[in-house]
């Protein structure tokens, strides 16, 4: 029984080693496909998203646009400011309505609209107008000199279209303000294209946090504008002063390392501006999400593993109790007792061979009873002459190959050999007396298959029948003994492949038939 047992593990540990490697195969095939298939859904995401930011953070700046416009929706500020840049007079009375009218424009844009800071209106040296938030404790720069600024400078050569101005401080301002963003534009004289004087509108970032505030993603992740100069705009989460200047001093790199961890890195132009928008998403979370997949592959195996493994144990514990039975019926032969019968579990070939054996056990009780009551030498000469016919070594071995092709899984070669089993001892228990020599060479063929499962390899057999069998009459069982012989003294002990030939050749009044081994 230990070395049973020990087989068994044997083949479980062979079951899992040969199923484990295709298996685990397929599931990494399967999880690098759906992974693959993940990381496509999460760019779609992403392009879905930036492209969305994209559309309204555009919107928001043409708005801002047209606040840049104000001055010529309104021919008397228009011509107001034009005159103020030319140092034009103008009466007590009739200046302080047009200053009046130009407050109320442009304060009421201020005041409805909390992303803007400050709009001021600019020329050289001079301040036209401005409107800040925060007026009681904040004024402008005395002798500011705006034309020298750069972005004064640019705007005016831009002929009047808006410039867009990175985050920057806004140094006209005293006491000094916090970084803002602007728009600037040089307002001209329609017909001669010259430039009159600029207004320049300051802008913080509130309006990003309400256009981000919508928008999340599965993973950690982080959203940046940066402008042209790759200067960081605005980002929805507080970066270190370390991380803002990795992110702007790498900007080609596909992935980043923050204090926060490692992450990929996807970027986005904004249309019709100099500006981008960064999408940051957490490595470690989506290596996370894709080991998850792989660890369900992982779980799929093990729960495959184990239903098989029960149903390998169902399967062979019927097919172990069919044997067992068997050898049950052999040992009490052995000890002449009749009365044992075979049991129906198996549900397969072998309660066949189990009606083969109930009928052989009948058949020799009933011949001892018979034929042997009166004689106890000659039923004892008979009983030895029946064993020698069968011996139960031979099905012993016969039985436990079977075994070894159920647990392999063999199924086509265990339902052969079962019948050719159950076809012989048909043969001995139903053949008459005398038979034609073609079914004992067909006899003989079926037990050197049989016995092909116990040495494999090391037995080898020929049947040469040169001479016609079927007309020729012999005793039943006359060349198995001989076969089995040369099997047991020949083949048995040898360590490399033996081969039998049995072979006929005629005689002057028969055949001859030689049995030999190598």
């Amino acid at each position: 029984m230990k070395f049973k047992r020990s087989f068994s593990v044997h083949l479980l540990i062979s079951f899992l080693i040969s199923t484990l490697i295709p298996f685990m195969l397929i599931a990494y095939v399967v999880a690098h496909i759906y992974a693959r298939e993940y990381s496509r859904d999460v760019r779609s995401l992403l392009d879905t998203t930036a492209s969305s930011l994209d559309s309204n953070i555009a919107t928001y700046l043409k708005e801002l646009e047209q606040v840049t416009m104000q001055p010529y929706y309104n021919n008397e500020l228009y011509n107001y400011l034009r005159g103020l840049s030319r140092d034009q007079d103008y009466a007590l009375m009739e200046r302080l309505n047009l200053q009046r009218n130009l407050d109320s424009n442009m304060s009421f844009v201020r005041y409805t609209r909390e992303d803007i800071n400050g709009i001021f209106i600019v020329t050289g040296d001079r301040c036209l107008y401005y409107t800040i938030t925060g007026t009681d404790h904040k004024t402008l720069s005395p002798a500011f000199d705006y034309g020298e600024q750069s972005w004064y400078q640019e705007a005016v050569k831009a002929d009047g279209r808006c410039l867009l101005i990175g985050p920057h401080v806004p140094d006209y301002i005293t006491p000094r303000d916090t970084p803002v963003i602007s728009l600037a534009r040089s307002i001209v004289v329609l017909e001669s294209r010259e430039p009159l004087y600029v207004i320049k509108i300051d802008v913080n970032t509130r309006i990003f946090d309400r256009i981000f505030h919508d928008f999340t993603f599965h993973v950690d992740s982080k959203i940046i504008i940066k402008d042209e100069n790759q200067r960081i705009i605005y980002a929805n989460r507080p970066l270190s002063d370390e991380d803002r200047e990795t992110l702007e001093n790498t900007p080609g790199a596909a992935s980043v390392s923050l204090a926060d961890g490692s992450f990929q890195r996807y970027a986005y132009p904004i249309t019709g501006y100099p500006w981008d928008i960064t999408i940051l998403l957490s490595d470690q979370e989506l290596n996370s999400r894709t080991g998850i997949i792989y660890l369900t592959a992982l779980l799929l195996y093990l729960a495959g593993v184990v239903m098989a493994m029960a149903s390998f144990r169902i399967s062979s514990k019927k097919m172990v109790a069919s044997i067992n039975s068997m050898r049950g019926i052999f040992y009490a032969i052995q000890n002449e007792d009749f009365s044992r019968k075979y049991t129906y579990v198996s549900d397969t070939e072998l309660d066949d061979l189990g009606d083969s054996l109930n009928a052989m056990s009948e058949e020799l009780q009933n011949r001892i009873q018979k034929e042997y009551v009166m004689a106890i030498r000659q039923k004892d000469t008979e009983f030895r002459a029946l064993q020698a016919q069968i011996q139960p070594h031979f099905l012993f071995n016969t039985l436990n190959n079977f075994v070894a092709l159920n647990q392999v899984g063999d199924r086509d070669a265990l339902e052969n050999a079962l019948f050719e089993l159950s076809g012989m001892l048909r043969y001995i228990l139903k053949a008459p007396a005398l038979i034609p020599l073609s079914m004992e060479l067909s006899f003989v063929e079926d037990y050197c298959s049989l016995q092909k499962l116990r040495f494999s390899d090391r037995l080898n057999y020929v049947v040469d029948r040169r001479v016609p069998a079927e007309g020729i009459m012999i005793p039943k069982l006359l060349l198995q003994p001989i076969v089995e012989n040369s099997i047991l003294h020949g083949v048995e002990p040898c360590n490399r492949a033996c081969t039998i030939r049995i072979s006929l050749s005629p005689a002057a009044h028969g055949v001859t038939i030689v049995i030999e081994d190598d």
